[in-house]
C-alpha cells in the first residue's frame, strides 16, 4: 500500500521544515502556506489527514476547517496552534477538529497523535480481495487504483462486498442504494452493475459480480 497522504497548512517556514523532517519518511507530505492553495488541492485530491494552523495570512484555520467539514465529516484534522487557551481549544473541537495540539509541540507526541487519528479513521476502511472500501473518502480502490465510482456505484459495490458470497435480491439493492420510495426504471440497477464491471476490469480486476437471473447479484471474487 502506498504511503498515506498528509496535508499541512502552516505559514511558518521553520515549522514546515520540522513537519517535513518528522513525517516525510513515513508519509507522503504536502505543505501549504495559506488556505487558498490548500483548498484548491483539497478539492482535487483528498488526503488521509490534515494538520492545520489557526493563524494564517489569508483566512483563519477555523474557516478552513468549516470548509473541510462541508464536504467530509470524517477526515481526521489535527489543529496545531500557538493559541493554547481553553477557548481556542474548545472552538477548534466544536468546529469539527479531531485533535488539538499547542505550539511548541513534541515531534514524538505529534507522530503518536497522527497514528491514533489515522487508526481511528481506518475503522471506516474495509478490505477484501484487493479491494479497499474507504468510507471516509467514499472511494473504492482495486490494488491501489481508484475505480472512480459515482456515489450510487460506491454504495452498490460496498453493499455487495460487505455481503460477499451472498446473493442480494434486486429489491433489497434498490431499497438500500436508491431508497424504498424509488419508482424509476428497473434497468437502472443493471446499468450500474455493467458500469461497475467495466471499471473493475479497467483497473485490472476480475468479473467478481455474479448475476443470479431472476433474483439479483452476488459478489464472489474468483
Amino acid at each position: 500500500m502506498s504511503k498515506k497522504l498528509i496535508y499541512v497548512v502552516e505559514d511558518d517556514e521553520g515549522i514546515r521544515e520540522v513537519y517535513e523532517g518528522a513525517l516525510e519518511d513515513e508519509y507522503q507530505l504536502k505543505t501549504y502556506e495559506n488556505g487558498k492553495d490548500f483548498l484548491a488541492d483539497f478539492v482535487m485530491q483528498r488526503p488521509s489527514l490534515v494538520i492545520l494552523d489557526i493563524m494564517l495570512p489569508d483566512m483563519d484555520g477555523y474557516t478552513i476547517l468549516s470548509k473541510i467539514r462541508e464536504v467530509d465529516e470524517r477526515l481526521p484534522v489535527i489543529i496545531v496552534s500557538a493559541k493554547s487557551d481553553e477557548i481556542s481549544f474548545v472552538k477548534g473541537l466544536n468546529k469539527g477538529a479531531d485533535d488539538y495540539m499547542s505550539k511548541p509541540f513534541s515531534v514524538l507526541e505529534l507522530l503518536a497523535r497522527i497514528k491514533t487519528n489515522l487508526r481511528r479513521a481506518s475503522l471506516f476502511v474495509t478490505k477484501s480481495d484487493g479491494f479497499v472500501v474507504d468510507n471516509n473518502l467514499y472511494k473504492i480502490f482495486y490494488n491501489d487504483v481508484d475505480l472512480g465510482l459515482t456515489l450510487k456505484e460506491f454504495n452498490l459495490l460496498k453493499l455487495l462486498i460487505a455481503k460477499s458470497g451472498v446473493t442480494i435480491q434486486r429489491e433489497q439493492l434498490f431499497n438500500e442504494v436508491w431508497g424504498e420510495d424509488y419508482f424509476g426504471e428497473t434497468r437502472t440497477l443493471d446499468m450500474h452493475i455493467a458500469s461497475l464491471r467495466e471499471k473493475i476490469k479497467q483497473a485490472g480486476g476480475n468479473d467478481c459480480i455474479v448475476t443470479v437471473r431472476g433474483v439479483g447479484y452476488r459478489y464472489q471474487n474468483k
